[in-house]
């Protein structure tokens, strides 16, 4: 199906982008569902590099790749201005739970987040603005940098992409999000804050441990753990403005091996979100405090620790209207949405987005049959046709920032 909207008879970048984008189409596909049948968990992105860097060889281009060979980046244009195009590759620990003839060969690793829709769109959208290029159609010099990243499901990508060089003379970048909720031909914009900062903690609970009939004999790290976990769940909301989101939840909680024995040590893992720095530190201060709280109660030594942490994702205003700007002139302003509010997820674009002025946007995948499926799922899948409108919502957004009629923050010298 054809979302794009642009006149055919309005000889403009939008009627080109979107152009090139739909005759790239079938090419998109293949490169998508290798990706949906091979994936690979965080950390171990090693094939998938390598396909995707065979991929940019088909463009008579040299991927750069990025430490221990794990992601890739590939320029492409020439101009002063580079616009990073980001997507990410890595998949998730879940078996898929679907019957179509580019499921995932690999046991209990499925693409369950879009991560395969990503990279093609970031790769499809370096594809049309070298065709482009080659055809004199670039309004003004662009220089766009195609950067695949892995492990962004463990917020560990970004930086890794950042210390192998790949934002090197970066000027701004661009990336978008799958979403299953909007319609496939649909984007959704928000400036300002996108995503929640989010740390996933380990609190663990040690004290003497004895036989359950005295438990005055022990430090009871049992009743400890239950405690913080109501005072928490009582405390942290309370702790700050409601009106700048934050929430805590406990998804795991271990301890003991007989039922007749208090045992030792106990622990439980959970994460911590907010949209502001400030919420943030406003709950870190109230966990300090009922760190502190229960021990005193309990007697038994509490410590906190956290495993894995991304900042919240603010989206830069200027790239921002850029993207509106393009997903306009492509879809049509009915299919250009805003966003109310910021996503209490996660997204490790924001480390990027720490160093230079960056948006992303999501991509509506919903289609009549396929791709309303929830993300993390074992059912999820998208809308194939979906993939050319996210490759040229991309490129075309890279076109515009690097127009250099157009006033962009400066990048973070930190």
């Amino acid at each position: 199906m054809n979302h794009f909207v642009v006149d055919a008879n309005q000889r403009s970048t939008a009627l080109q982008v979107s152009t090139h984008a739909s005759g790239f189409s079938a090419e998109l596909q293949r490169i998508r569902r290798h990706l949906h049948r091979f994936p690979e968990l965080s950390e171990h992105e090693h094939e998938t590099t390598r396909f995707l860097a065979g991929e940019v060889s088909q463009m008579d281009l040299v991927a750069e790749l990025a430490n221990d060979q794990r992601g890739l980046w590939v320029d492409i244009g020439s101009g002063d201005r580079c616009v990073a195009i980001r997507g990410d590759i890595d998949a998730l620990p879940i078996q898929e739970d679907f019957d179509r003839g580019y499921c995932s060969e690999i046991e209990g690793v499925m693409h369950a987040c879009g991560h395969d829709a990503h990279a093609t769109t970031a790769l499809g959208a370096g594809m049309i603005i070298k065709r482009m290029d080659a055809l004199g159609q670039l309004p003004h010099p662009t220089r766009v940098r195609v950067l695949l990243q892995p492990a962004e499901e463990t917020s560990t990508g970004g930086l890794h992409m950042i210390r192998s060089g790949a934002l090197d003379g970066v000027d701004a970048a661009v990336s978008l999000h799958v979403d299953p909720t909007r319609s496939a031909g649909q984007i959704g914009v928000r400036s300002g804050s996108f995503t929640a900062g989010c740390q996933l903690f380990r609190v663990t609970f040690d004290g003497r441990s004895g036989h359950s009939s005295r438990p005055h004999l022990t430090d009871d790290c049992i009743a400890a753990l239950a405690a913080w976990i109501n005072q928490a769940y009582i405390r942290v909301p309370r702790c700050h403005d409601v009106l700048e989101p934050m929430v805590l939840s406990v998804g795991q909680v271990s301890g003991g091996n007989a039922a007749n024995v208090i045992p030792r040590h106990a622990e439980l893992r959970g994460t911590l979100r907010a949209v502001t720095d400030s919420a943030m530190a406003s709950a870190l201060g109230c966990l300090e405090k009922l760190n502190r709280s229960i021990e005193q109660t309990h007697g038994c030594k509490i410590v906190w620790q956290v495993e894995q942490s991304a900042p919240a994702l603010i989206n830069d205003a200027a790239v921002t209207e850029l993207i509106q700007r393009s997903g306009i002139e492509l879809l049509g302003s009915q299919n250009v949405l805003p966003i109310a509010n910021p996503s209490m997820g996660a997204e490790d674009f924001a480390f990027i987005a720490e160093k230079v002025p960056a948006a992303m946007f999501r991509l509506g995948i919903a289609g009549a049959q396929i791709g309303s499926a929830p993300l993390h799922t074992p059912q999820f899948d998208i809308d194939e046709s979906a993939l050319p409108i996210g490759a040229a919502v991309l490129a075309a957004a890279a076109i515009a920032c690097c127009d250099p009629n157009v006033d962009l923050p400066s990048p973070s010298s930190s």
